[in-house]
């Protein structure tokens, strides 16, 4: 690669085992990227906006690099974001207000890589746009009969000199997949990818990614203890080890889909509006004060100017025990059973406990257990919910 570098007559000679040879090895890399997905189905693309960050590992026989992957997204409901990091059989993952971890230590069958799948580490979102995984990607193509992946060619992109590989899937004579891959003359690191799935098909996927070199040292932490450095109140707030319901404060309520007493189904798609605000009640018949929080969040309801609804949710999979505790339902109430899903997406360890939020979907406040201000209480979090 040096080489290369001081002598560009040199690139002719080079072929795409030096390509892959330098990605696999490419030292403190760091880079931004924007990743764009069309569908035929959608008028706009789908663009993420990533920051790229590994280092190689070769002594690491999970990985070929530790790396540390951002990303950003801009929602209907706002921006979304959320991040990736692995080194030496750890990994740890961001988003949707959760903080997931995973240790070899603790588990290694998650790591483990079949014919089938990579493991998480090799799997997670984003991290074949980095160099490491690249050059996988590239090696098992060469490996792979269904593809035919050509020399690289000369050419330029943005103004600078580069190489060109392109990459094409066939499959019992249909074409599934098309790639193209840009990479800087010199260095020979990723400059833009173009990947077309099931082209000239209603499934067509197009995915255009584009690279730009980020200042700076590549920031890769390495220990648990720089990692929570870097992220301090996600670790705090919404690590799964110690994540508890009292951080759903001020953040949207989590999806779910679950039966009703009357055989439908009630789904919520975390970031979906409620028809009025919602007091979304995780009870326990087989708990305590159930008949007191039924009779009290009603009495609230009632007394609020502000209409709002009710879901009842419990644990129970008997119907009959579900509408036994809470009686006939009443307008703008659902009773929702087998909801152990729920109470534990939510973060609650004991029941009962007590969800208002807003319109938006956003939670208000968090009631855990009972205690007889529980009407006063739902009453003000309605109305300070602004709606």
């Amino acid at each position: 690669m040096v080489l290369a570098i001081l002598s560009p007559l040199c690139l002719e000679a080079q072929g795409l085992a030096d390509i892959i040879r330098a990605l696999r090895e490419a030292p403190a890399y760091m880079a931004d990227a924007t990743y764009s997905v069309s569908l035929p189905s959608r008028d706009d693309d789908v663009t993420y906006r990533v920051h790229l960050s590994s280092i190689p590992t070769p002594a690491d026989t999970l990985s070929p690099c530790a790396y540390h992957i951002g990303w950003e997204l801009d929602t209907p409901n706002g921006p979304a974001e959320g991040w990736t990091a692995y080194f030496d059989g750890n990994l740890y993952r961001f988003r949707d207000h959760r903080l997931r971890e995973y240790h070899t230590s603790w588990d290694i069958e998650p790591f483990r890589a079949t014919a089938y799948a990579p493991g998480i580490q090799g799997s997670t979102q984003f991290v074949e746009l980095t160099p490491a995984y690249i050059a996988r990607d590239l090696q098992n193509m060469l490996n792979d009969s269904l593809y035919t992946v050509s020399a690289p060619d000369k050419t330029t992109y943005d103004g600078r000199d580069a190489l060109r590989v392109d990459a094409t899937m066939d499959v019992q004579g249909e074409r599934v997949r098309e790639l193209s891959y840009w990479f800087d003359a010199a260095t020979f690191m990723p400059m833009r990818i173009d990947i077309e799935s099931n082209p000239a098909s209603i499934t067509e996927q197009t995915i255009l990614i584009r690279y730009t070199p980020a200042q700076g040292e590549a920031n890769v932490p390495m220990s648990e203890e720089a990692l929570i450095a870097l992220y301090p109140e996600q670790f705090e707030k919404y690590r799964e080890s110690n994540f508890r319901i009292e951080n759903l404060r001020d953040t949207p309520l989590p999806s779910f889909s679950l039966p009703s007493a009357t055989g439908e189904r009630y789904t919520y798609r975390r970031g979906d509006a409620f028809r009025a605000p919602t007091v979304l009640a995780l009870i326990d018949p087989a708990t305590g004060f159930c008949s007191e929080i039924v009779r009290d969040l009603r009495s609230a309801i009632e007394s609020s100017p502000v209409e709002t609804d009710i879901i009842w949710a419990v644990p129970t999979t008997n119907t009959d025990v579900a509408e036994e505790t809470t009686g006939p339902l009443r307008p703008g109430e659902h009773l929702l059973i087998n909801a152990r899903s729920l109470a534990r997406d939510c973060g609650a360890a004991s029941l009962p406990v007590v969800i208002i939020a807003d319109k938006s979907g956003t939670v208000k406040n968090v009631i855990l257990g009972y205690n007889s201000d529980l009407p006063t209480i739902v009453i003000q979090s309605i109305a300070l919910s602004g709606n």
